[in-house]
């Protein structure tokens, strides 16, 4: 129950999040020119990603009393890690949806882009831990404090917690779906190198 609590109120606090930082995002895009629009979406992609990370590590810290390395903290940055993959897409639904012969070629840069933001996101959050300087920056501790505003708030405070009951779910099954998907390239893999070989009773001459 404590992991499926924890995943919860990262849920609402992530869902917090996103509500502030779609505004933001948002009113910073209206005021810049369109020519570095596109740009600017990738770099406001990560620092969206850094700063979650550092809310993650506070919300432990809180939790807590202390930030250290503890099964918490590292349920936490795993589950802060398959939020970062949410919009991967498989080949299999592009195929359904292709429009354009490069939509696989857009696919794969979009999917290498998912990846590369969430390992970085991922490495820079950890070494946050022996370096906690970022949680205590005024825009960490806006950031944070605003969320759990929200999160008071009569109506919307419902919805984030909606949305962190569905995030339950979409966390178990993508970690499920992750594990069959490993578990399915091995078994393929063995077959591969079983069909290579020879057979136990072959005689070699």
């Amino acid at each position: 129950m404590k992991v499926l609590s924890l995943i919860f109120h990262l849920g609402v606090l992530f869902s917090a999040f996103a509500f502030i930082w779609f505004w933001f995002q948002l009113l910073l895009l209206l005021l810049l020119p369109k020519s570095i629009r596109t740009q600017i979406r990738y770099f406001l992609h990560l620092m969206q990603s850094l700063f979650l990370g550092v809310l993650v590590l506070k919300f432990v810290e809180k939790e807590e009393g202390v930030l250290a390395f503890s099964g918490m903290l590292i349920l936490s940055l795993f589950t802060y890690f398959l939020y970062l993959l949410r919009n991967l897409r498989s080949a299999k639904k592009a195929i359904r949806l292709q429009v354009y012969s490069n939509l696989h070629k857009n696919l794969d840069m979009k999917n290498e882009w998912e990846w590369t933001v969430a390992f970085i996101s991922l490495g820079v959050t950890v070494l946050w831990v022996f370096y906690p300087i970022a949680l205590n920056s005024v825009a960490t501790q806006w950031f944070y404090e605003q969320a759990h505003d929200l999160i008071n708030v009569p109506f919307l405070g419902w919805i984030f917690k909606i949305a962190g009951f569905f995030f339950v779910i979409a966390t178990f099954f993508r970690f499920t779906g992750g594990l069959i998907s490993l578990f399915s390239k091995r078994k393929s893999t063995s077959s591969t190198q079983d069909s290579d070989g020879f057979d136990s009773y072959e005689e070699i001459k």
